[in-house]
């Protein structure tokens, strides 16, 4: 069970299936990159600017660690936010492991936008809706931009992009026809400067959804504490001492790290996480 903003509690219904997803993908990840580490004893080289396909950063009290560290994380985080075992203590890698996994949907959510993927059931776009509305049930923002999610969404077939492009053009035309335009010869200059405006003005669907994502973190799980003791780490430590003391969290906080464990230990954690993660499927 974990703290959230509701109580002491495990995810439940749409929000467990998001989050189930999310560590899903991310277990697979890890096995490939299990599987593709040397086996000479050598650490493999660590990029620190660990980038999904799609351009989203892993936090960095994440993604700097070993991929056998790595699935420790996943699965303390898991264990506790789906199989009702107790919380870690608080500390800045378990923090920074439950918003790796949702950048993990957000990249997910990417690949869907880029591939043309509509919005349906099981889709990473309408797990997250559903997800939100469990949380954040009476959000009537959520709700005006949920219908123009559904409804506008460049994913959805191509008869409701060429509305939204019609209406642009409409609105172009109705200024044009205004009493003090000028008739133009140019047709197909115009045209073409109508199309990149109606482009223009699309909505940033990725940037929506991104948005969408970081309310449904904040709503769930509070202002994460990492990001502000951040501030404090190479400085005077009796400031940042002050800063975790005002919030409640040891000091130690800032320093646990995941433990190194040998493969088996690690593989038999990534079966845990499978049994978890898969139940039902």
């Amino acid at each position: 069970m974990w703290p959230l903003t509701n109580g002491l509690r495990c995810l439940t219904g749409p929000e467990a299936a998001l989050f189930r997803g999310g560590i899903g993908m991310m277990v697979i990840d890890l096995v490939t990159e299990l599987n593709t580490e040397p086996e000479d004893g050598h650490p493999s080289y660590f990029d620190d600017d660990n980038v999904d396909d799609f351009g989203f950063s892993a936090p960095r009290w994440y993604s700097m660690w070993e991929p056998g560290q790595r699935v420790w994380l996943l699965e303390r985080v898991t264990t506790s936010l789906l199989a009702a075992r107790s919380a870690p203590p608080p500390s800045a890698i378990f923090e920074a492991t439950i918003e790796a996994v949702y950048v993990k949907i957000a990249d997910l959510i990417a690949m869907e936008i880029t591939t043309g993927t509509p919005i349906q059931r099981g889709s990473w776009r309408g797990s997250l809706l559903d997800a939100y509305v469990q949380r954040c049930p009476h959000d009537s923002l959520l709700g005006a931009l949920q219908f123009e999610a559904t409804t506008i969404d460049p994913c959805l077939p191509p008869s409701v992009t060429r509305q939204w492009n019609a209406a642009q053009a409409s609105s172009d035309d109705g200024e044009s026809d205004s009493p003090d335009a000028q008739p133009s010869t140019a047709s197909k200059d115009d045209a073409s400067r109508r199309k990149q405006k109606s482009r223009a003005d699309e909505p940033d669907w990725m940037a929506w959804w991104t948005s969408v994502i970081e309310r449904l973190v904040d709503a769930t799980y509070g202002p994460r504490l990492y990001r502000g003791a951040e501030e404090y780490r190479d400085g005077d430590p009796k400031l940042l001492q002050r800063f975790l003391r005002s919030k409640g969290v040891n000091e130690k906080f800032m320093h646990r790290i995941p433990p190194l464990r040998s493969r088996s230990q690690t593989q038999a954690a990534v079966g845990r996480l499978r049994a978890i993660v898969f139940k039902g499927d």
